[in-house]
């Protein structure tokens, strides 16, 4: 599947304090699947559910309907990202607010099939706020990035040894994966390992992504403008 649409990429944000209600962290997958798929549904057409969920299936057929989406998405939401954050709850690495979580989850709700579609949280959900609130400092042992109030884990594993919060790389910092806001992290071709670099502008050559400033590497290989999620019928 290429994207669990907005509400995934929403993981740890919050909406303003006009939705009201709460939403423990035991039904966070449920209520994420319901919203996402909703508007899935709402505001792509056949052909583009199809094409999110290419080569994913639910009881041996692929996912057609709501149904399925939901089915599918609640599976993954509560089966693995919800238990990760009761593990880090009980750790006391986090915070969940679950009036911030309501709040997000009527917020997205609230999105015209236009705001959804461009994929642009900023600026169609300017006032979210955190619901998964970071509670590790720089030095503090952590198992996720969303446990440091950096952002950054360096050095966990999966169920291995924790890593430990530390500022994002900068700029000609060595890397193994994140580095600050504006930075990828490349191979130096001079030799000098992986290390993190400008992103690239509209039109540079680029294979992944995270490597351009729009967050989209077009299928010729070229940052681009990131193109909405779904057109409609």
């Amino acid at each position: 599947m290429k994207r669990l649409v907005v509400c995934v990429l929403l993981v740890g944000c919050g909406g303003d304090d006009s939705g009201g209600g709460n939403v423990a962290v035991d039904n966070l997958g449920t209520e994420l699947a319901s919203v996402s798929c909703s508007k899935q549904f709402e505001c792509c057409s056949d052909a583009e559910i199809m094409d999110l969920y290419m080569g994913i299936t639910i009881n041996d057929h692929p996912i057609a309907t709501e149904a399925d989406c939901n089915e599918f998405s609640n599976a993954l939401l509560s089966g693995l990202l919800v238990p990760e954050y009761k593990e880090s709850l009980a750790a006391g690495r986090i915070e969940y607010d679950g009036t911030a979580a309501a709040d997000c989850i009527a917020d997205i709700q609230s999105l015209s099939c236009d705001q959804y579609n461009s994929g642009d949280i900023d600026s169609v959900l300017p006032t979210c706020r955190p619901f998964v609130i970071p509670k590790v400092g720089d030095g503090g042992a952590c198992g996720e990035d969303y446990e440091c109030t950096s952002g950054f884990c360096d050095g966990e594993t999966e169920d291995g040894p924790d890593g430990m919060c530390k500022p994002k790389p900068g700029a000609g910092e060595a890397c193994t994966d994140d580095c600050a806001d504006g930075l990828y992290c490349g191979f130096d071709t001079s030799g000098g390992g992986e290390m993190c670099m400008p992103k690239l502008a509209n039109g540079e050559t680029c294979n992944l992504d995270d490597r351009c400033m729009s967050d989209y590497c077009a299928d010729g290989g070229m940052c681009a403008e990131k193109p909405p999620l779904c057109q409609g019928s």
